[in-house]
């Protein structure tokens, strides 16, 4: 979704290939794709049929998109160190302490196919043995509640940023980053319950934050509504 978002407010047009949990890394390497961190593949990758080339990890696309198509850049001059501190400071804050229950829910929507696959692989990554330990019912809970925490903490640099986006008045790779981190993703994968809860939070920032990136990208991408295969 977030690359697609990129694709979008550049009006480059693009075609999706849906890959199964299971067939990443085969088919990663069957296209010249790189590993990304960990020398685990992953996806979004990008293959640009006017370049051929093939681009992994969603910062370096960003980055390659405003330097081969540099209309509407994402990374304004100059913040491209920028915006990378602030995707591991966004990581840090909300994603890292919460990672093991929203792994827990994205197994309940991942096809059977690949369901052992992602168990075996989260596991090893999280460095524990039963996926029953991933997030029982009391750290789940726990992990719930810091991560409203951090998303409390991150709509506090929005509301300093004097304007719709976290530079202001300057729509950018970052914005982008936080609509498809806290609602495409989540919305796909959360239960209705923590959906609601996060829709509401903040006096509705992420459900306005996640409207205003589709309107500027000219897209319409990651609504409550749609199921889990919008991911």
């Amino acid at each position: 979704m977030l690359i697609r978002f990129c694709l979008g407010y550049k009006g480059l047009p693009y075609e999706v290939i849906w890959v199964e949990f299971c067939d990443i890394a085969a088919t990663m390497k069957g296209i010249g794709a790189s590993p990304t961190a960990g020398q685990r593949y992953t996806l979004p990758v990008i293959k640009d049929p006017n370049t051929d080339s093939v681009v992994s990890d969603s910062h370096a696309i960003a980055k390659y998109l405003d330097e081969t198509y540099p209309d509407k850049p994402l990374m304004p001059h100059g913040t491209h160190v920028l915006i990378g501190t602030f995707e591991t400071l966004f990581v840090n804050t909300v994603l890292m302490p919460s990672v093991k229950l929203l792994a827990v829910r994205t197994l309940e929507i991942q096809n059977d196919i690949s369901r052992e696959m992602f168990i075996e692989s989260r596991l090893k990554m999280f460095r524990e043995t039963r996926w029953e330990d991933m997030a029982p019912e009391g750290k789940a809970q726990e992990m719930w509640a810091t991560l409203k925490k951090g998303l409390g903490v991150v709509d506090g640099w929005y509301q300093k940023s004097g304007g719709r986006w976290i530079m202001g008045d300057t729509f950018s790779f970052a914005d982008i980053a936080v609509a498809s981190w806290t609602m495409v993703w989540w919305n796909a994968v959360l239960n209705e319950q923590e959906c609601q809860e996060l829709h509401a939070l903040h006096e509705g920032r992420w459900a306005r934050l996640l409207a205003d990136v589709n309107t500027e990208c000219n897209t319409d991408l990651g609504s409550f509504e749609e199921d889990g295969s919008s991911l």
